[in-house]
């Protein structure tokens, strides 16, 4: 424990050094051979302070000169890091309940939801229309097998092994959405009490499951464009008896990070190496802008450490709650929980989503999805470059549905929440996205819908309460 301490103590002080301005941009950070002497501290402990602060672009190194204080850019899609005193090291947390109020309060992937301009999916309305009169009697008065479809499941099957991860049919179990997943995942390997890791800033709607679980929850420091830091994550493995890991891989929300393939070797070898079993969210992974999308932790698995969770709301439609997980290892305790907690999902809305895919047009509509969502994206970063004042910085994501938008310390996006609603504009506060009330400072923004007038008047908006 002393060497978390003095771990966590380094970086606090490095922190406060450069935000007082006593370590000014550009000026070298101390030797490490002169810390452990001065600190009675080891190498490794330095190296993995300066790691840390390296990773969230604080300090960078150069060849052959040591380390120095980064020139931080603001306004430019740059990460700036968010000195506000607040504790970047893993720490045991219980999830606040103000989180839930903000949800309850209707926060969305859109800044104006009432107001909707996107194409309706006409294929996929005829396929489901299909599936619904050619239901026969027998399959209105019973209920879907607890694994799901066969035909779905060969579909996903299928696509998964296109891109080169090899999902087997009989190990996957239709659910009714990712969240679903999530829930049959962390029941089926967890018991109440234990710690579970999420990356941070993360998914909230992790923390409100392992929350409901009686879960304990651990959160790892992550890089806004990196993802989940992979020293932190050993140093907390090492300290704590973590019982699993969720995270996405994938242009994860809100910050849209994706780890590279290294990272993803290494934290799989990590989690084998401790036990830990990985929960990953991959329902992401299609919204790629570039060609070919990213490879998951599943893929690189051969002992069954990790649980692959996915949905078709952020690909296709949030309306047909069809999500699914695959197992090798998990797959029988995973079919009894999911009729523990869902008994069945609609065979007619899996019968019709199976048409769709085996008629190709799932393929059709990603690959537009995918160009529009690039396009988009781009155009919300000159937006928010040309409306938000100077101070602001932004994550620059290359795929998912959302961007990390990082504001002057002294806004609190919590109070902007409600400003803001008084206008007719949601946005998601920071604080929904971690456990111990961080990120006061900072916000998502999606980029799933187009930037209509409606839309583009909402940023504008914003930027006036932000100024």
């Amino acid at each position: 424990m002393k060497k978390i301490l003095l771990y966590q103590e380094l970086i606090d002080y490095f922190e406060k050094q450069i935000r007082l301005g006593d370590l000014e941009p550009g000026s070298r950070m101390p030797s490490i051979r002169k810390l452990c002497h001065s600190h009675k501290i080891s190498k490794s402990t330095v190296l993995s302070a300066y790691g840390y602060l390296e990773s969230q672009g604080v300090i960078e190194s150069r060849s052959r000169s040591g380390y120095f204080v980064r020139t931080l850019m603001a306004n430019t899609g740059q990460h700036t890091t968010n000195f506000s005193g607040q504790s970047a090291a893993p720490a045991l947390v219980t999830p606040s309940q103000f989180v839930i109020q903000l949800m309850e309060r209707g926060a969305a992937f859109d800044l104006i939801p009432s107001n909707n301009t996107e194409e309706d999916n006409v294929e996929l309305r005829r396929c489901l229309a299909r599936a619904c009169r050619e239901q026969t009697g027998k399959e209105q008065s019973y209920y879907d097998s607890p694994q799901g479809l066969v035909e779905l499941r060969d579909q996903i099957s299928r696509r998964q092994k296109i891109q080169g991860s090899p999902v087997q049919s009989q190990d996957i179990t239709i659910t009714s959405g990712c969240q679903n997943s999530l829930l049959i995942a962390l029941m089926a390997t967890t018991t109440p009490g234990d710690i579970v890791a999420v990356e941070s800033p993360g998914f909230y709607g992790a923390i409100q499951v392992i929350q409901a679980l009686g879960l304990q929850i651990l959160e790892l420091p992550g890089n806004p464009y990196s993802g989940i830091n992979i020293e932190s994550t050993s140093t907390a493995f090492n300290t704590w008896n973590v019982k699993a890991l969720f995270l996405s891989s994938n242009y994860s929300t809100p910050t849209g990070a994706c780890l590279s393939d290294a990272d993803k070797q290494a934290l799989l070898s990590l989690c084998i190496q401790h036990n830990v079993t990985i929960i990953e969210d991959d329902i992401y992974g299609e919204l790629s802008f570039e060609l070919n999308r990213p490879r998951t932790l599943y893929s690189m698995d051969t002992t069954g450490a990790v649980i692959l969770c996915s949905s078709f709301s952020k690909s296709l439609s949030r309306d047909l709650r069809i999500g699914w997980i695959a197992s090798s290892k998990h797959k029988e305790v995973i079919r009894r929980l999911k009729v523990v907690t869902t008994l069945s999902v609609s065979k007619t809305a899996q019968q019709g989503l199976a048409d769709y895919m085996s008629r190709g047009l799932f393929e059709r509509h990603i690959r537009k999805k995918r160009i529009l969502l690039a396009n988009q994206c781009k155009q919300l970063q000159q937006l928010l470059h040309d409306e938000l004042p100077a101070g602001t910085s932004w994550t620059s994501p290359k795929g998912g549905l959302s961007l990390w938008l990082m504001l002057p310390e002294h806004v609190d996006t919590t109070s902007l929440y409600s400003k803001a609603l008084e206008q007719g504009v949601t946005i998601t506060p920071g604080i929904l996205f971690s456990a111990q009330n961080k990120y006061q400072n900072c916000m998502r923004i999606s980029f799933t819908h187009q930037w209509m007038e409606e839309r583009v008047r909402a940023i504008k908006i914003l930027g006036g309460l932000i100024d």
